[in-house]
């Protein structure tokens, strides 16, 4: 349990810092998403592949690991380029949480795909994480009132960034599953070696078909590639959680990222609602720390 907290709780403050510096790409540089999925993935990929060949060799991939794979390779195309580009078309402090629902939706699917159940306490520490993530999607209300609390749902109906990330955290609640049966089959490295990978190739091969690519101002494709190798770290971090705990907690664990984007995008990206900021972190803190009972 102690380390499934340390190397997903690294893994999402690595994973913070990324979601920023993406963010700050598309604002100020008006980097393409899509070329950001395709950089981005790159990187992770390769970063990945490297960690892999470095530390356990050649990797194996037994007959187990392939359903798996594929499934979650799908439901990444998805997450990854609709996830990036709502973080093109809305405030980072938005999109990250309404994807921040996902440990809720994760305990209904896990139960179903993986029969895993987290214990009562464990359960209010994840329902607690996302109330948490609640709170710093709310915004203030002119007049202070009980309408500032239901703020963040009347946004999907006005944003197209706030739908597609509530859309890739619906995507991700199943992908989690998938993700955790690729890890028991293979590595932790690969996992995300293989799924982000094939994105890359199946959005390049899209944008090249359609001749979107030539389009597209690619001058940030260095500076994003190098924040997919961050993205890979990340992840590999995160990944390796799934060897010490159910896939809920590590689900739960990974929103520590939100905490990390919401106070950098304050900082750096001048992002309001401080106090919102505030509130939210601690209460997302009180529920990483139910998690450990």
């Amino acid at each position: 349990m102690v380390m499934m907290f340390l190397l997903v709780l690294s893994g999402g403050a690595v994973s913070g810092c990324n979601n920023v510096l993406q963010k700050y790409l598309f604002r100020e540089r008006n980097a393409p998403f899509e070329v950001s999925v395709v950089a981005t993935m790159l990187g992770a990929g390769l970063f990945l592949w490297v960690a892999q060949l470095v530390w356990f060799g050649v990797p194996r991939f037994p007959p187990p690991f392939w359903g798996p794979f594929v499934a979650t390779a799908i439901l990444n195309v998805g997450i990854i380029y609709w996830g990036d580009k709502a973080k093109k078309i809305e405030d980072a402090s938005i999109v990250s949480p309404l994807q921040g629902v996902t440990p809720i939706l994760v305990v209904f699917t896990s139960w179903l795909l993986l029969k895993e159940f987290p214990t009562a306490w464990g359960l209010v520490g994840i329902f607690t994480t996302v109330l948490g993530v609640y709170v710093l999607a709310m915004k203030r209300s002119d007049t202070k009132s009980i309408s500032g609390f239901v703020q963040p749902w009347n946004r999907l109906f006005h944003s197209g960034g706030a739908r597609l990330a509530l859309l890739t955290a619906v995507l991700g609640s199943v992908a989690l599953n998938f993700d955790k049966l690729v890890v028991l089959n293979s590595s932790p490295m690969m996992r995300g070696g293989t799924v982000f990978t094939t994105v890359a190739i199946i959005v390049l091969s899209a944008l090249v078909a359609t001749g979107r690519w030539k389009q597209l101002d690619k001058s940030c494709f260095v500076p994003l590639f190098g924040i997919g190798l961050l993205i890979g770290l990340s992840n590999l971090l995160m990944d390796w959680g799934f060897l010490f705990g159910i896939v809920p907690y590590v689900g739960s664990l990974k929103r520590f990222q939100i905490i990390v984007t919401t106070f950098l995008s304050g900082v750096f990206l001048h992002e309001g609602d401080w106090g919102f900021r505030i509130a939210a972190a601690a209460v997302i803190l009180l529920g990483i720390i139910l998690i450990a009972f």
